[in-house]
């Protein structure tokens, strides 16, 4: 992975963390910038080694979201940081997919990970709109949200902060898809005898697009979905985690 040191998105590669990128850096749509290490995206730190550890405590990590079902968590509980002042458990169930993939239903391949995005912009609504009223307090900053790969119920968590702050759609879905670059090595390993779940565990264009074209039809767009629906006070959002870039 040959990425600039300032290239937004970028991969902070850690030994046992999956997927850990800071969210700062992507310009707005009004000529700004999002602050840099404010918000970090990543998969569950389970895994933490003592050098992940001492990174992300020089990050000054303050607040953990964790977006895993209760049975991901138990499983496999974060690993601490020093500076960890509050983890906010915000459990969207997995298990859902498990639901969508029953005989009723007929879905298979992508169209069962398409449902499944539509299905995440309904019903985790709840602990989208906490994630939001948390972001709403910009003392929990720095704030790292995560859920197992860092890919889906992150994803989409990722796409929407992006749209708030002004971020153009097109570099919503490239920071979307940099999961599949930056997990390509882990989804090999993870197919291994289990060739059928591919859909599943693959990072796609179409699971987000068919998120954002549930939005659209069912809600007026994502401008008053954020709004309505998670609550978001999108001016005062990007009030605080975007900054006037420098001309010089």
């Amino acid at each position: 992975m040959n990425h600039n040191a300032t290239e937004p998105g970028r991969l902070l590669a850690l030994e046992g963390v999956y997927n850990l990128r800071d969210l700062g850096g992507y310009p707005t749509g009004d000529g700004r910038r999002i602050r840099l290490g404010t918000l970090y995206r990543a998969g569950d730190l389970h895994g933490l080694t003592e050098g992940d550890r001492v990174f992300l405590e020089t990050r000054s990590i303050r607040t953990i979201v964790d977006f895993r079902g209760l049975k991901e968590q138990e499983r496999a509980p974060d690993r601490d940081l020093a500076t960890r002042v509050e983890t906010f458990a915000l459990p969207i169930e997995a298990g859902n997919i498990m639901d969508l993939s029953s005989g009723e239903t007929g879905l298979a391949g992508a169209a069962l990970m398409e449902a499944l995005y539509t299905q995440m912009v309904e019903s985790a609504r709840p602990q989208y709109r906490r994630f939001f009223s948390i972001l709403s307090c910009f003392e929990h900053t720095p704030l790292l949200f995560h859920c197992s790969a860092g890919k889906d119920r992150t994803g989409l968590a990722a796409a929407f902060i992006l749209s708030a702050l002004g971020v153009d759609r097109k570099l919503i879905y490239r920071d979307y898809l940099r999961s599949a670059e930056y997990l390509q090595e882990h989804i090999q390993q993870w197919l291994i005898g289990a060739p059928h779940l591919e859909p599943l565990f693959s990072v796609r264009r179409s699971y987000l697009e068919a998120a954002f074209a549930h939005i659209d039809r069912a809600f007026g767009g994502i401008d008053r979905y954020l709004r309505e629906e998670l609550g978001a006070d999108i001016p005062a959002l990007r009030e605080q985690y975007t900054v006037a870039v420098d001309p010089g």
